[in-house]
């Protein structure tokens, strides 16, 4: 990110340390919408039909394939939250040239996928605010510690696209990996498995059956629950590292543009039943 010319040198670092926080906090949900509702929308389902692929095959293809064709186990290290052995089927599938199409022509689609339901869903989103919020999200995702999260620093290196709107899911999708990845590792850190981590969090068993994991499943209890606090905590946290370099005006502005652009989303289309990590 390039220096910001209205942060005031003498600004106190416990300032912008809260400040950054609160700003990680504001914009988690913009970013999860608007970097990942089009994982689970018609046109998700639609194009991996068209590509003679199954949802999920077509899901680990298109996210993960822009690593090229690594082993099912590197991905499931990566994506973190679905069963080791959901996701070798999975992606054993979508990497077999004899099963599924090239993972570089999955990824074009996958892409494909986002420019399209940035074209549908943002169409409400001024074209001067698609601009300017996709110009800050680039600014702050392209300085941002990826270490934790190869499929941020894999898609950050994807071409960028040339709309504003496409922008701005683009970006919005790369710093969703760098949350996810940052997310894993706090988990961890919290002392609770992926299982445990969806179950006690606001998807609750739902998720876990939508996410493919077998019963039977934790009963969530009072430390579970303290340590999924915790880990939301700490992703929060390591997250705020990345807007650490806004001033309180643009840190405002980003909040403002993001919130701008989910509510249009949100009124172009209903709410995704769940969203994947």
């Amino acid at each position: 990110m390039t220096a910001d010319p209205t942060i005031d040198p003498a600004d106190d670092p416990a300032a912008i340390r809260e400040r950054a926080l609160s700003t990680a906090v504001e914009a988690k949900r913009a970013l999860s919408a608007l970097g990942g509702d089009y994982m689970t929308s018609q046109a998700a389902r639609t194009a991996a039909k068209d590509l003679g692929m199954r949802g999920w095959t077509f899901y680990f293809g298109g996210r993960a394939g822009v690593l090229g064709s690594v082993e099912p186990e590197v991905v499931h290290a990566i994506v973190g939250f679905f069963p080791a052995e959901h996701v070798v089927a999975s992606w054993t599938v979508a990497r077999d040239p004899r099963q599924s199409p090239p993972l570089d022509r999955v990824v074009d689609r996958y892409r494909d996928l986002q420019r399209k339901w940035a074209d549908e869903f943002l169409a409400a989103l001024p074209e001067a605010e698609a601009h300017e919020l996709g110009d800050l999200l680039r600014d702050i995702a392209t300085t941002s510690e990826t270490g934790l999260s190869p499929l941020a620093a894999a898609w950050g290196a994807m071409p960028e696209p040339a709309s504003a709107r496409h922008r701005v899911v683009h970006w919005s999708h790369v710093m969703r990996e760098q949350r996810g990845g940052l997310h894993i590792a706090a988990v961890q850190m919290a002392g609770l498995n992926p299982l445990e981590a969806i179950v006690t969090g606001p998807l609750g068993e739902g998720g876990a059956r939508f996410f493919r994991w077998p019963e039977p499943y934790p009963r969530p209890d009072d430390a579970m629950r303290l340590f999924r606090d915790e880990a939301e905590e700490i992703t929060d946290e390591l997250a705020s590292r990345s807007y650490r370099g806004l001033s309180e005006s643009r840190a405002e502005r980003l909040i403002s543009l993001l919130d701008q652009a989910r509510k249009a989303a949100a009124g172009a289309e209903p709410a995704a039943s769940s969203r994947a990590y």
